[in-house]
């Protein structure tokens, strides 16, 4: 990582796990984290700045019955701001929507650099790791 410190989105409706991620995120020395409870905020942060990183829980609202509300919000990311990476987070994956989520957009693009579920902090934090090493050098 250089001096500058990647920029991260934690987007999550709970707020334990959002605390929990930004946590996680904060004791590896990443220092610029937002987090947002909602698509809606997540989006409203992305009309003011910019990421390198967005970290996106799969359900972003129990009434979500898909489940998929995440791939959603990955989908305008990809489509809005294409140099932000994503991470899909989930209590709920099956292998159809960790299919979904790691297929390539219609421009060829993979949607999510990697699917991972809530309960693994390690692979996480391995995933951002090698996520942000990937990014241009004048990115991060």
């Amino acid at each position: 990582m250089s001096n500058k410190s990647p920029k991260i989105l934690v987007v999550d409706d709970l707020p334990d796990w959002r605390t929990t991620i930004q946590g996680l995120l904060n004791d590896e020395g990443y220092q610029q984290i937002k987090v947002a409870e909602s698509r809606t905020a997540a989006l409203k942060l992305f009309e003011s700045e910019t990421f390198d990183l967005a970290v996106l829980d799969m359900r972003l609202d129990e009434t979500d019955e898909g489940n998929t509300d995440g791939l959603t919000l990955a989908q305008e990311i990809r489509q809005t701001w294409p140099q932000t990476k994503v991470i899909i987070l989930t209590g709920y994956g099956t292998p159809e929507t960790q299919e979904l989520a790691l297929q390539p957009d219609r421009k060829g693009r993979q949607l999510t650099e990697d699917f991972i579920p809530k309960t693994k902090s390690v692979e996480l934090i391995a995933a951002v790791q090698r996520v942000l090493k990937q990014l241009p050098k004048s990115n991060n």
